[in-house]
């Protein structure tokens, strides 16, 4: 694939960094991007685990989380949650295969 989008979704998987890490391998070589984005951000996501753990149960791959992927380049950084970015933004991160 050309691009892989979670739009609203990545916090509902059982294991998020394991799906990102699903994903890269389907994405073509030549550049392929996954798109991760949530308009209310990860503070949104946040309180949403802390209100009902056992429908979310984390919240979204922090900047740090997302840079330690292996054979992925971290091409937009999310905003940090709670930051003011984040209100106006959101949480968007663009990942690129290598």
């Amino acid at each position: 694939y050309d691009a892989i989008i979670f739009c609203s979704s990545l916090h509902d998987l059982p294991d998020p960094i394991l799906a990102l890490q699903k994903a890269r391998d389907l994405l073509s070589p030549a550049g392929g991007k996954i798109i991760v984005l949530h308009p209310q951000g990860a503070s949104h996501v946040q309180k949403q685990a802390q209100a009902n753990p056992i429908l979310v149960q984390r919240g979204l791959p922090t900047s740090s989380e997302l840079k330690e992927l292996e054979g992925l380049d971290l091409v937009i950084e999310p905003a940090a949650s709670k930051s003011l970015d984040e209100s106006k933004d959101g949480y968007l991160a663009v990942l690129k295969s290598k």
